[in-house]
């Protein structure tokens, strides 16, 4: 397929559509709805909340009902609850809930029949998506935020590291970068049996690193439950829809991870990871560049890296 490039116009009409979604709500998860109205939420509104929050599938199995009765509030509350969110009724909001879990599929977006097929091959789409996404996080990401998270890399006698699906290899970078400028530092590999038995000892003092970019699995909210249990900071890199995730985490640092067509995009992740691990290493000050040092001799010693490429190379 041929690289395309939008022209002005083009880009000013994909503007004005995205915007137009927005603005009636299409582009927001019922949870991101909840989490930005909770503060005005009744006493009764707020059970019904939580308990839409704690539902790890959503809502989209549940009747209106079974809500009801699971928050111990009337049906009528219920009603209320959805119209203030601004959906119609329950079932806009649940038809609302099916579509964004389908979402996180790529076998969706190949039969989206609206925006994502403004983006197939056209290059121009993609990187502007990409900037409006770090613009959007950097604007929305608290500069304190960022300084209490590298506090806590700088000063946790150890970090753990983990994430899982399209999270690992943002878990894996952190992991790599850090390794390189502190000791202490261990990634829970998915997959590996051990991973239980490496965090059965984490505690105070400890810190864990989490990737929770969608999917996620469970079992990223109870590794995290069992840190805070055991009196281990947390920080958490998610996207906005991770809402029941967020709460679990000391410090939650959200980024857009929208697509312009089959994937996630992770631009805004790595450089929020690029540039936590580069103040890290700036705030252990000497004791992160003797380690460099240190990492340099070996590879010289081992002669593990090639420094050029060999005479007559392809």
């Amino acid at each position: 397929m041929p690289i395309m490039v939008m022209t002005r116009r083009e880009a000013h009409e994909m503007a004005q559509r995205r915007s137009r979604r927005e603005k009636t709500g299409q582009a927001a998860s019922i949870e991101s709805r909840i989490m930005s109205a909770y503060g005005k939420l009744s006493q009764s509104e707020r059970r019904l909340a939580d308990v839409i929050l704690a539902q790890p599938g959503g809502i989209s199995e549940f009747a209106a009902s079974e809500l009801a009765e699971l928050a111990e509030v009337s049906r009528a509350t219920t009603a209320r609850f959805f119209q203030r969110l601004g959906y119609l009724n329950y079932r806009s909001a649940r038809l609302s809930a099916r579509e964004h879990r389908r979402r996180g599929s790529p076998l969706e977006a190949m039969h989206e029949p609206t925006a994502p097929l403004e983006a197939r091959g056209n290059f121009g789409i993609h990187l502007a998506n990409d900037l409006a996404n770090l613009t959007r996080s950097g604007e929305s990401i608290d500069p304190g935020e960022i300084d209490a998270a590298v506090q806590m890399l700088e000063r946790s006698r150890r970090i753990f590291v983990v994430g899982f699906r399209n999270s690992y290899s943002l878990a894996a970078y952190a992991f790599g970068v850090l390794n390189t400028v502190r000791p202490g530092v261990i990634l829970l590999a998915p997959g590996n049996l051990d991973v239980v038995e490496l965090l059965a000892d984490i505690g105070p003092g400890d810190a864990l690193l989490a990737m929770g970019f969608r999917r996620r699995p469970t079992v990223l909210r109870q590794l995290l439950a069992a840190a805070r249990t055991r009196q281990a900071k947390t920080l958490l890199i998610c996207d906005n829809e991770a809402s029941t995730t967020r709460r679990l985490a000391d410090i939650p640092l959200v980024c857009d991870s929208r697509g312009t067509f089959l994937f996630d995009s992770y631009v805004c992740a790595m450089s929020l990871i690029n540039f936590l691990c580069s103040s890290t290493a700036l705030a252990l000050g000497p004791p992160a560049w003797r380690r460099l040092e240190d990492i340099e001799k070996l590879h010289d010693t081992l002669n593990d890296l090639a420094t050029r490429e060999p005479d007559g190379a392809p």
